[in-house]
């Protein structure tokens, strides 16, 4: 059956689509700067000897709930397949590795693995928020140890310097600091992963709104102004842990405080992460129920508006849950498209050149002789298009401006009867012959220093 609102027109008619509410169409020129992107964070996770690793986009749905939460659970794509079967698209890969995991009990400890891929989620979308996008992230499977956290923290920290990215900050607490919280303010167990959500909620919900959904919780307005005063404290990294460790008594939270202060001082003195690119930030619980330990979050404090731009966290307990041993584990995501929005200054034009060449026959009998010097470069490693319009030199040349190529080769009967070549910049406008012999190494060279 024809949708409703096209039954009326003619058969053969074209109806126009537009593209489903949450996603985005990438063009070549958006697609450079995204690959240049997540070539970056290729580079850093195989320098740190992470493997890549690629799950299907869909699983079953009951994997996928396991330990979501209510809030991320509603966001799940699902569907009954043909055979009556309850699936799921991904909303983040953690889950779905840690079932690969545990289906792998031979793989040797620890597992570094990562992965680049798109992931999907039924939220309204917004600045920073799509329905699909894509996450950039590693996972370190079977250490329990700190050290685990620091380097997959470090890896995080690294990838986003090498994407461009100049001013991260991370910041850095503990979910046994948080349950130590929830034990000083009476919060019944049944009710941690609730108390957990309001206090992540700081940055999106404000004071005021973190007050209400403490209130929903049954904390009295004294209880919930203690609990905010804890995860907005200043002062210093070292004074805030103190601070914590003056507030909460309990062994469990002592020993969270430390973990994180080990976890600064390995990050420090081990990788050469600045200290003043680490923030305590009690407020930070992550919102995903799987996290035990250690949680962290980078922001870029001059683009406040895209939100965090990575996560991730310690979750010792997934692997078991999905069917697996007890191992311990720790990871971290990138968005990718919050790490691009960051790079692009707001309201700025994209306009880079492109390293590309055209080659351009200066009659349509030279044709030919075009295609063979662009097969020529293609050989040697340059980009090379050739006119498959029947333009004429000048529509060709306008078109390679409009496409801000670099370079125009001229194929022009004279200079080919000399084996040469003519090639244009098209930022200067500056011309010259090349020898046919030395076009590849002259232009390999030229784009180098473009």
């Amino acid at each position: 059956m024809r949708p409703k609102s096209h039954e009326n027109e003619p058969e053969g008619v074209a109806t126009s689509f537009q593209r489903p509410r949450g996603t985005r169409d990438y063009l070549p020129e958006d697609m450079r700067i995204r690959r240049r992107v997540t070539e970056a964070f290729r580079r850093v996770f195989e320098l740190y000897g992470y493997g890549e690793v690629l799950t299907p986009a869909f699983e079953h749905l009951e994997l996928l709930e396991a330990k979501a939460g209510p809030e991320v659970r509603e966001q799940i794509y699902w569907f009954v397949d043909k055979g009556g079967r309850k699936l799921g698209l991904r909303f983040e890969l953690t889950t779905p590795i840690a079932r690969v995991v545990a289906s792998r009990p031979e793989l040797p400890k620890p597992v570094r693995l990562y992965y680049i891929a798109p992931v999907w989620r039924y939220e309204e979308p917004q600045r920073g928020r799509l329905r699909e996008f894509w996450h950039a992230g590693v996972e370190l499977i079977g250490s329990r140890y700190v050290d685990a956290d620091a380097e997959v923290v470090a890896v995080m920290y690294r990838a986003l310097r090498e994407a461009g990215l100049r001013s991260v900050v991370i910041r850095l607490s503990d979910r046994g600091i948080a349950e130590g919280l929830a034990d000083r303010v009476g919060v019944e167990p049944s009710r941690r992963d609730d108390f957990f959500r309001a206090i992540d909620k700081l940055s999106k919900v404000g004071e005021e709104g973190v007050l209400e959904l403490l209130a929903r919780l049954g904390l009295t307005r004294e209880q919930s102004e203690l609990v905010l005063t804890f995860v907005t404290m200043g002062g210093s990294n070292e004074e805030r842990l103190d601070e914590a460790s003056r507030e909460l008594r309990s062994e469990a939270a002592l020993a969270a405080v430390e973990r994180v202060r080990e976890l600064i001082e390995l990050l420090v003195d081990g990788y050469g992460v600045p200290e003043e690119s680490l923030e305590v930030d009690f407020s930070i619980v992550r919102g995903l129920a799987y996290y035990t330990s250690l949680v962290y979050e980078a922001v870029v404090p001059e683009r406040a508006d895209v939100g965090s731009v990575a996560g991730g966290g310690r979750y010792d307990n997934l692997v078991r849950l999905v069917g697996g041993p007890e191992l311990p584990a720790t990871g971290m995501a990138i968005g990718v498209e919050r790490v691009v929005e960051t790079l692009s200054e707001p309201g700025e034009a994209r306009g880079d050149w492109r390293r590309v060449v055209i080659v351009a026959p200066a009659s349509r009998e030279l044709y030919r002789d075009a295609v063979r010097v662009a097969e020529l470069l293609r050989s040697s490693g340059v980009s090379a298009q050739c006119d498959v319009m029947h333009r004429r030199l000048r529509a060709i040349m306008e078109h390679a401006d409009r496409l801000r190529a670099t370079y125009v080769v001229i194929v022009g009967a004279r200079e080919l009867s000399a084996g040469a070549v003519t090639v244009k910049d098209m930022r200067s406008g500056e011309q010259r012959v090349v020898k046919i012999s030395e076009l590849a190494s002259h232009l390999k060279r030229a784009l180098a220093g473009s």
